[in-house]
């Protein structure tokens, strides 16, 4: 019994002996499931209720008052029919020739003007034109212009039975009447427009005046 425990003490040591050096006999643990690691999501940014309603209504209160700043003019210009009866002819809204537009807005100093278009059976046509500026002296201003600059104008004569100052003149390149009234300003130009009719500005005139009459409440 004593010479099979040398024995096998002996095959022990060899067996050791012959074992490569890089052999790792230390035994390793067992491996265990660890789940990968995941990144936290950034808190998302809520939407500040009272911030949303401040914003709204500061672009309320803009609105309001550019509206307010161009109610004027928007407000005549939509009392405009799409037919307005001018004594016998009856002008019919229609675009710009050249742009295609029914109505034509520009600033001028002090104000802006919009600019409607109008054609009638006989061929003829006519452009009438609202001004609405900050001051009365800013409307003068812009009606002693274009009365210097219109052409038809050169030789033109003051029509008493409509509201003061105005200007009514006619010649080769049609016939235009220019009014100006507080902060207001009007122009109806005809350039085109059958001399066989009559004087077309007289009748336009009155038409004009019932509709502007009835968005300030003023009398022509």
């Amino acid at each position: 019994m004593r010479l099979l425990k040398i024995t096998l003490l002996m095959v022990l040591l060899v067996l050791a002996a012959c074992a490569p050096e890089d052999l790792d006999m230390t035994p390793t643990a067992t491996p265990t499931f660890t789940p990968p690691p995941t990144s936290t999501p950034r808190p998302t940014a809520t939407t500040d209720p009272n911030a949303t309603a401040s914003d709204t209504s500061e672009a309320t209160v803009e609105a309001e008052a550019t509206d307010e700043g161009g109610g004027l003019l928007e407000q005549i210009i939509a009392a405009v029919p799409d037919r307005l009866n001018a004594g016998s002819i009856q002008w019919g809204r229609t675009a710009d020739e050249v742009s295609g537009e029914r109505i034509v807005y520009q600033d001028v100093d002090g104000g802006q003007t919009a600019r409607l278009y109008f054609a009638e059976r006989g061929g003829g046509a006519a452009e009438l034109t609202f001004g609405v500026f900050e001051t009365p002296e800013a409307a003068q201003a812009y009606y002693d212009l274009i009365r210097g600059r219109l052409r038809t104008l050169e030789n033109s004569q003051t029509r008493d039975n409509f509201p003061q100052p105005n200007a009514f003149g006619g010649g080769t390149y049609g016939a235009d009447a220019i009014f100006v009234g507080d902060t207001l300003f009007i122009r109806i130009s005809v350039p085109r427009f059958s001399s066989t009719a009559g004087d077309p500005l007289v009748p336009y005139a009155r038409a004009v005046f019932q509709i502007v009459g009835g968005v300030t409440g003023a009398g022509a």
